[in-house]
Protein backbone atom coordinates (compact mmCIF):
# COMPACT_ATOMS: atom_id res chain seq x y z
CA UNK A 1 0.00 0.00 0.00
CA UNK A 2 1.57 3.17 -1.17
CA UNK A 3 1.69 6.09 1.11
CA UNK A 4 1.46 9.66 0.02
CA UNK A 5 4.04 11.96 1.30
CA UNK A 6 2.81 15.41 1.67
CA UNK A 7 5.20 18.30 1.43
CA UNK A 8 4.16 21.39 3.04
CA UNK A 9 5.36 24.54 1.46
CA UNK A 10 6.55 26.87 4.03
CA UNK A 11 7.08 30.44 3.11
CA UNK A 12 10.50 31.79 3.97
CA UNK A 13 10.63 35.30 5.39
CA UNK A 14 14.01 37.11 5.55
CA UNK A 15 14.23 39.81 8.11
CA UNK A 16 14.18 43.26 6.49
CA UNK A 17 16.34 45.98 7.91
CA UNK A 18 18.55 48.86 6.72
CA UNK A 19 22.09 49.80 7.58
CA UNK A 20 22.73 50.63 11.13
CA UNK A 21 24.41 53.93 11.90
CA UNK A 22 27.63 52.14 12.80
CA UNK A 23 27.68 50.23 9.52
CA UNK A 24 27.03 53.40 7.56
CA UNK A 25 29.87 55.19 9.31
CA UNK A 26 32.21 52.29 8.57
CA UNK A 27 31.33 52.43 4.84
CA UNK A 28 31.88 56.18 4.74
CA UNK A 29 35.23 55.79 6.50
CA UNK A 30 36.38 53.09 4.04
CA UNK A 31 35.39 55.23 1.04
CA UNK A 32 37.21 58.22 2.51
CA UNK A 33 40.38 56.19 3.04
CA UNK A 34 40.27 54.81 -0.51
CA UNK A 35 39.70 58.31 -1.89
CA UNK A 36 42.66 59.66 0.08
CA UNK A 37 44.84 56.93 -1.42
CA UNK A 38 43.60 57.00 -5.02
CA UNK A 39 43.05 60.71 -5.72
CA UNK A 40 46.66 61.85 -5.10
CA UNK A 41 47.93 58.98 -7.25
CA UNK A 42 45.52 59.99 -10.02
CA UNK A 43 46.62 63.62 -9.79
CA UNK A 44 50.29 62.61 -9.91
CA UNK A 45 49.69 60.45 -12.98
CA UNK A 46 47.97 63.34 -14.77
CA UNK A 47 50.85 65.65 -13.92
CA UNK A 48 53.35 63.05 -15.15
CA UNK A 49 51.47 62.75 -18.45
CA UNK A 50 51.58 66.53 -18.93
CA UNK A 51 55.31 66.57 -18.15
CA UNK A 52 55.99 63.91 -20.80
CA UNK A 53 53.90 65.83 -23.35
CA UNK A 54 55.63 69.12 -22.52
CA UNK A 55 59.12 67.64 -22.82
CA UNK A 56 58.33 66.05 -26.20
CA UNK A 57 56.85 69.26 -27.61
CA UNK A 58 59.66 71.42 -26.25
CA UNK A 59 62.08 69.17 -28.11
CA UNK A 60 60.11 69.70 -31.33
CA UNK A 61 60.10 73.47 -30.79
CA UNK A 62 63.85 73.35 -30.20
CA UNK A 63 64.33 71.62 -33.54
CA UNK A 64 62.14 74.24 -35.25
CA UNK A 65 64.29 76.97 -33.71
CA UNK A 66 67.45 75.24 -34.91
CA UNK A 67 66.13 75.05 -38.49
CA UNK A 68 65.05 78.69 -38.26
CA UNK A 69 68.58 79.62 -37.21
CA UNK A 70 70.10 77.63 -40.07
CA UNK A 71 67.93 79.50 -42.55
CA UNK A 72 68.12 83.02 -41.10
CA UNK A 73 71.46 82.95 -39.23
CA UNK A 74 69.68 84.25 -36.13
CA UNK A 75 67.08 83.07 -33.65
CA UNK A 76 63.64 84.72 -33.69
CA UNK A 77 63.17 87.71 -31.37
CA UNK A 78 61.70 87.23 -27.91
CA UNK A 79 58.29 88.77 -27.17
CA UNK A 80 57.56 89.89 -23.61
CA UNK A 81 54.63 91.73 -22.05
CA UNK A 82 53.96 93.38 -18.71
CA UNK A 83 50.89 94.57 -16.84
CA UNK A 84 51.46 98.23 -17.70
CA UNK A 85 51.72 97.96 -21.46
CA UNK A 86 49.27 95.25 -22.51
CA UNK A 87 47.36 93.86 -19.50
CA UNK A 88 45.51 91.28 -21.60
CA UNK A 89 48.85 89.71 -22.55
CA UNK A 90 50.27 89.58 -19.03
CA UNK A 91 50.38 85.78 -18.91
CA UNK A 92 51.88 85.61 -22.42
CA UNK A 93 54.93 87.53 -21.24
CA UNK A 94 57.34 85.25 -23.12
CA UNK A 95 55.10 83.58 -25.69
CA UNK A 96 56.45 81.61 -28.62
CA UNK A 97 57.55 84.08 -31.31
CA UNK A 98 54.98 84.56 -34.09
CA UNK A 99 57.88 84.48 -36.55
CA UNK A 100 57.94 80.70 -36.15
CA UNK A 101 54.40 80.40 -37.47
CA UNK A 102 54.53 83.25 -39.98
CA UNK A 103 57.42 81.55 -41.74
CA UNK A 104 55.98 78.03 -41.44
CA UNK A 105 58.38 76.49 -38.90
CA UNK A 106 55.43 75.86 -36.57
CA UNK A 107 51.82 75.61 -37.69
CA UNK A 108 49.37 78.27 -36.53
CA UNK A 109 46.25 77.42 -34.57
CA UNK A 110 43.28 77.91 -36.85
CA UNK A 111 40.60 80.59 -36.46
CA UNK A 112 42.53 82.80 -34.09
CA UNK A 113 44.78 85.81 -34.24
CA UNK A 114 45.65 85.64 -30.54
CA UNK A 115 47.59 82.42 -30.11
CA UNK A 116 50.79 82.41 -32.14
CA UNK A 117 51.03 78.64 -32.46
CA UNK A 118 49.11 75.44 -31.89
CA UNK A 119 51.87 74.39 -29.49
CA UNK A 120 49.88 75.16 -26.36
CA UNK A 121 51.30 74.50 -22.91
CA UNK A 122 49.31 71.67 -21.26
CA UNK A 123 49.90 73.39 -17.90
CA UNK A 124 48.61 76.76 -19.14
CA UNK A 125 45.26 76.62 -20.90
CA UNK A 126 45.07 78.93 -23.87
CA UNK A 127 48.73 79.96 -23.75
CA UNK A 128 51.78 78.82 -25.70
CA UNK A 129 55.02 77.53 -24.31
CA UNK A 130 57.47 80.28 -23.40
CA UNK A 131 60.65 81.46 -25.12
CA UNK A 132 63.50 83.83 -24.31
CA UNK A 133 66.64 84.67 -26.24
CA UNK A 134 69.17 87.47 -25.75
CA UNK A 135 69.38 90.16 -28.38
CA UNK A 136 66.82 92.06 -30.43
CA UNK A 137 63.23 91.52 -29.33
CA UNK A 138 59.90 93.13 -28.48
CA UNK A 139 58.38 94.32 -25.21
CA UNK A 140 54.69 95.23 -25.24
CA UNK A 141 54.95 95.01 -29.05
CA UNK A 142 57.62 97.74 -29.11
CA UNK A 143 61.04 96.85 -30.59
CA UNK A 144 63.86 96.58 -28.08
CA UNK A 145 67.46 96.51 -29.24
CA UNK A 146 68.58 94.08 -26.51
CA UNK A 147 66.54 91.53 -24.58
CA UNK A 148 68.14 89.85 -21.59
CA UNK A 149 68.45 86.32 -20.33
CA UNK A 150 69.84 85.60 -16.87
CA UNK A 151 72.29 82.71 -16.64
CA UNK A 152 73.32 81.30 -13.23
CA UNK A 153 76.96 80.86 -12.38
CA UNK A 154 78.31 77.47 -13.53
CA UNK A 155 74.98 76.80 -15.32
CA UNK A 156 76.64 74.91 -18.17
CA UNK A 157 78.14 72.37 -15.78
CA UNK A 158 75.04 71.87 -13.67
CA UNK A 159 75.63 74.73 -11.25
CA UNK A 160 73.12 77.23 -9.99
CA UNK A 161 75.12 79.95 -8.36
CA UNK A 162 75.58 81.72 -6.14
CA UNK A 163 74.98 84.63 -8.43
CA UNK A 164 74.70 84.85 -12.17
CA UNK A 165 74.91 87.22 -15.11
CA UNK A 166 72.36 88.91 -17.37
CA UNK A 167 73.28 88.68 -21.05
CA UNK A 168 71.89 91.09 -23.62
CA UNK A 169 73.17 89.74 -26.91
CA UNK A 170 73.89 86.43 -28.59
CA UNK A 171 77.62 87.01 -29.01
CA UNK A 172 78.22 87.23 -25.25
CA UNK A 173 75.61 84.83 -23.87
CA UNK A 174 76.60 81.21 -23.18
CA UNK A 175 72.94 80.27 -23.77
CA UNK A 176 71.36 80.93 -27.18
CA UNK A 177 67.75 80.48 -26.10
CA UNK A 178 65.48 78.83 -23.55
CA UNK A 179 61.99 77.39 -24.01
CA UNK A 180 59.81 76.19 -21.19
CA UNK A 181 56.43 75.15 -19.82
CA UNK A 182 55.06 76.96 -16.78
CA UNK A 183 54.66 73.50 -15.23
CA UNK A 184 53.21 73.32 -11.75
CA UNK A 185 53.88 77.02 -11.18
CA UNK A 186 50.89 77.81 -13.38
CA UNK A 187 50.50 81.17 -15.08
CA UNK A 188 52.75 83.91 -13.76
CA UNK A 189 53.28 87.50 -14.83
CA UNK A 190 56.29 89.16 -16.40
CA UNK A 191 57.47 90.70 -13.12
CA UNK A 192 57.03 87.42 -11.23
CA UNK A 193 59.02 85.57 -13.87
CA UNK A 194 61.82 88.12 -13.70
CA UNK A 195 61.87 88.04 -9.89
CA UNK A 196 62.22 84.24 -10.00
CA UNK A 197 64.96 84.60 -12.63
CA UNK A 198 63.14 82.18 -14.89
CA UNK A 199 63.77 80.16 -16.87
CA UNK A 200 67.38 79.19 -16.07
CA UNK A 201 67.32 79.30 -12.27
CA UNK A 202 67.43 75.57 -11.49
CA UNK A 203 65.74 76.17 -8.13
CA UNK A 204 62.55 76.78 -10.12
CA UNK A 205 62.76 73.61 -12.21
CA UNK A 206 60.21 70.82 -11.77
CA UNK A 207 61.88 67.70 -10.46
CA UNK A 208 58.97 65.31 -9.93
CA UNK A 209 58.29 66.35 -6.36
CA UNK A 210 55.18 68.11 -5.13
CA UNK A 211 56.82 71.54 -5.11
CA UNK A 212 56.27 74.09 -7.84
CA UNK A 213 58.50 73.94 -10.89
CA UNK A 214 58.83 74.73 -14.60
CA UNK A 215 59.90 72.36 -17.40
CA UNK A 216 62.84 73.76 -19.35
CA UNK A 217 64.89 73.14 -22.47
CA UNK A 218 67.85 75.46 -23.05
CA UNK A 219 70.40 75.50 -25.85
CA UNK A 220 73.96 76.60 -25.05
CA UNK A 221 76.08 78.01 -27.84
CA UNK A 222 77.80 74.65 -28.32
CA UNK A 223 74.45 73.16 -29.44
CA UNK A 224 74.12 70.56 -26.66
CA UNK A 225 70.68 71.01 -25.10
CA UNK A 226 70.20 71.22 -21.34
CA UNK A 227 66.88 70.01 -19.97
CA UNK A 228 65.20 70.01 -16.58
CA UNK A 229 64.88 66.62 -14.82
Amino acid sequence: MSSKIKYEKKSMHWPQRGFTLVELLVVVAVISILGAIILPALKNSRTAAKVVKAKAELKNIGEALFIYYQDWKAYPPAHTYCEIGTPKKTFDWAELPPELTETGYLSRKRDTDVITSHMLDPFSKGHTYKYLAPGFGYHNNDPVIEKEIWVPKDFLVGGNGPGGTSYWNQDDSPVSFAIWSVGTYGDITYNEGMDLRQPLNRDNWYSGSNRKGIIVRARPRDGTDITSP
